[in-house]
């Protein structure tokens, strides 16, 4: 019996006018910094995507390459808009699909009138046209900016033996220890690097630094890859469209 008396108290104060007025006036103060709180959230979520992706870019790719390329870098700002804060499997498979899609693959040589020339995500989609390490730039730049960790994203080189020829994925790595997950425009799925048995690593890099690849874990780390020419060259350029790489 004491231990129900305070419930049975407790239970008719609820019912009481009194603890009917401090539960309305409660819901109204929660209602008032609803107000406040969502649009405010709203804004930093808004600002973030814009950031990302700035919406100058959208009116450059219109006056440089016309309205079609305005509407590609705006659908990549309602990719990174409506993929913010998913969990990290969703992000990688909607990155990858969007990229894979949404521009054309053309040689370096034909498009660029180089043998090798490392493309921005804007002048990817903005010219519809990408070498296979432009589109894992442009994936690597977008899972970077909404908050995958570097540690997990390496650019990888390898040799696609079907073709005989050099080829550039990007690798994620659940953990440090993990076969990494292969993002490759050659393929629309996702897969282990274990059941990518028309790949062989060489080597890879990111922000961070560069590792001699293997099969399973990290690798043996190389150095600095501001070495790389082009990955240097490409961060200035990024830097100068108001990104960061």
């Amino acid at each position: 019996m004491v231990k129900v008396l305070p419930f049975l108290l407790y239970s008719r104060w609820l019912t009481t006018p009194l603890c009917r007025r401090w539960l309305a006036l409660l819901l109204s103060c929660m209602r008032w910094l609803a107000t406040l709180v969502l649009p405010l959230l709203s804004l930093w979520l808004v600002a973030d995507w814009q950031r990302w992706v700035p919406t100058a870019l959208v009116d450059k790719a219109r006056q440089q390459y016309g309205d079609s390329a305005a509407e590609r870098i705006q659908d990549w700002q309602f990719l990174m808009r409506d993929v913010a804060g998913e969990e990290e499997d969703e992000q990688l498979r909607r990155v990858n699909d969007f990229f894979n899609r949404h521009i054309r693959f053309v040689n370096d040589d034909k498009h660029w009138g180089k043998v090798d020339y490392w493309a921005t995500p804007y002048e990817a989609l903005g010219t519809n046209g990408a070498d296979c390490e432009d589109y894992v730039i442009a994936k690597y730049y977008s899972l970077r900016q909404l908050g995958v960790d570097t540690r997990k994203l390496r650019i990888t080189y390898v040799k696609a033996l079907r073709y005989n020829q050099a080829h550039m994925v990007l690798t994620y790595f659940p953990t440090p220890d993990a076969v990494p997950l292969v993002l490759d425009n050659l393929i629309k799925r996702i897969r282990p690097a274990s059941e990518r048995r028309d790949l062989a690593p060489v080597y890879s890099f990111n922000a961070d630094g560069m590792w001699l690849e293997r099969m399973k874990g990290e690798g043996i780390r190389m150095g600095n890859p501001n070495k790389l020419d082009l990955w240097t060259d490409l961060r200035i350029r990024m830097n100068e469209l108001g990104m960061d790489l």
